[in-house]
This record gives structure tokens, C-alpha cells and sequence, in this order.
């Protein structure tokens, strides 16, 4: 079994990686800065390893197929790459950046590795969202928007996949507040990808949350953003 990770060089991605390798797959991944991409190589000197620039969606989707129609294709495609940065003035330039990244680019290989799944038949697919993607953020407006996009993008491919009669499964991967927690998610997410899930919340209790949060009323949550970090402090 065979799985190319986007965004597979650092983060939770390159967690994703070695707990894919653990469990005994064959593991390709991309990544975009040489210094992740150099750091991996030497911890997973046997992978295939290539860079891949999300902010040039047309050669991302070309470097990606000829990566996925390599002898022996792939079983399974995970989108993990993503741009963020605080963003509490709305700068063009920085929501652009987001925009251009974590909608156009990811959804641009998401819709290349569909497309791929749909001619062999099957496959696994999934991407990495954001427990952001439930409301917005006056600090991170375009973070949380493109995050949103994918959401829902995941869902569109999902319910295209049960038309086409293809078995193709489509998880939307919530990670929620993750960091140094990264080797914890990623057994969650493979296990989810394996049992073609849905939709996988990491930590799992943010399932409950993320419900809670969706139905807090609209003013209030206009309100919250001056104590937004406080309040979600013991979540995290």
C-alpha cells in the first residue's frame, strides 16, 4: 500500500509520515522549504521526497501526477499542506497569501488526486481542514475562510464520489490545537483514513466543542474576539 502526503516534510504532516511508515506502507511526500525537505530526507532517508510550491496550483497538480502514475500508483492521497499566519490588521498581501495556499493550492491537488482515484476506481483521500474552519477570526480572516473552503470542498468530492459509484472514501481531517501533540493526531487521521471516515477531530473532544462553538449566537461571538485565546486557554 502506497500514500503520498502533501505537505509530508514537517508538521503534523511529517508525523502522518512516519506513522504511515511504521505501519508498513510505501510513503512519497512533497514539501516546499529545502530545509524541512533536507531535514526529512535524512530521518526517512528511503522515502521519495519532492518539492511542491501550493502557491503555483497548475505545477502542483503536474508534479503531483506524475508522483501519484509512478509503477504501482497509490492507494491513498492526504492534503496536509497550509499557510498560516496572524493576520490582525487584514493585510492584502497576507490574506491573499492564505487564499492563494490553503483554498486554490490544496483544492488544486485535492481535485488532481479525485480525478486520479476516479479512472483507477478507488482510492483514499483526505485533507487537512482546521477546527478554524467552524467560524471566523478577526485575527486570521482569510486563515479560517480557506479552512472553511476545504471543509466544504471535501464534502462536494465526497458526495461526487457516492454519484460516480467509485470506492472512493473523502475525510476531512479537524485538527484543533495541535501543536507538540502532532505524533497523537497522526494516529487518529490513519486510523480514520484506514476506516474511511468522514470526518476526523483531533483531539476527539472537539467533536463537542466544534458544536457548541458552530451554535454560539452571532453577536456574541462578535463580542468574544477581545477574550477569543483566554476563553479557549483549558481547551487547548
Amino acid at each position: 500500500m502506497k500514500v503520498i502526503i502533501i505537505g509530508g516534510t514537517s508538521g503534523l504532516g511529517r508525523a502522518l509520515a512516519g506513522v504511515f511508515l511504521f505501519n508498513k506502507w510505501e510513503v512519497a511526500v512533497t514539501g516546499t522549504r529545502d530545509e524541512s525537505i533536507k531535514d526529512f530526507s535524512a530521518l526517512y532517508p528511503g522515502v521519495t521526497v519532492r518539492k511542491m510550491d501550493l502557491s503555483d496550483p497548475e505545477k502542483s497538480r503536474k508534479d503531483f501526477l506524475e508522483l501519484a502514475e509512478q509503477p504501482g500508483g497509490t492507494d491513498a492521497v492526504i492534503v496536509s499542506a497550509g499557510h498560516f499566519e496572524w493576520d490582525r490588521k487584514t493585510d492584502w498581501e497576507i490574506e491573499k497569501k492564505a487564499i492563494e495556499i490553503n483554498a486554490l493550492g490544496c483544492a488544486g491537488v485535492l481535485n488532481a488526486a479525485f480525478g486520479y482515484f476516479l479512472k483507477k476506481g478507488s482510492g483514499r483521500l483526505a485533507g487537512v481542514s482546521s477546527i478554524g474552519a467552524i467560524r471566523g477570526h478577526g485575527a486570521c480572516p482569510a486563515y479560517n475562510a480557506s479552512k472553511a473552503f476545504i471543509s466544504n470542498y471535501l464534502e462536494g468530492l465526497r458526495q461526487a464520489a457516492a454519484l460516480s459509484g467509485a470506492d472512493i472514501s473523502v475525510t476531512n481531517v479537524i485538527p484543533a490545537y495541535i501543536a507538540g501533540k502532532e505524533e497523537s493526531s497522526a494516529r487518529d487521521i490513519f486510523k480514520a483514513v484506514l476506516k474511511k471516515r468522514r470526518n476526523v477531530y483531533t483531539p476527539s473532544r472537539w467533536r463537542f466543542l466544534a458544536a457548541l462553538y458552530r451554535n454560539i449566537p452571532d453577536l456574541l461571538h462578535e463580542k468574544m474576539a477581545k477574550w477569543h485565546d483566554r476563553l479557549l486557554k483549558p481547551f487547548k
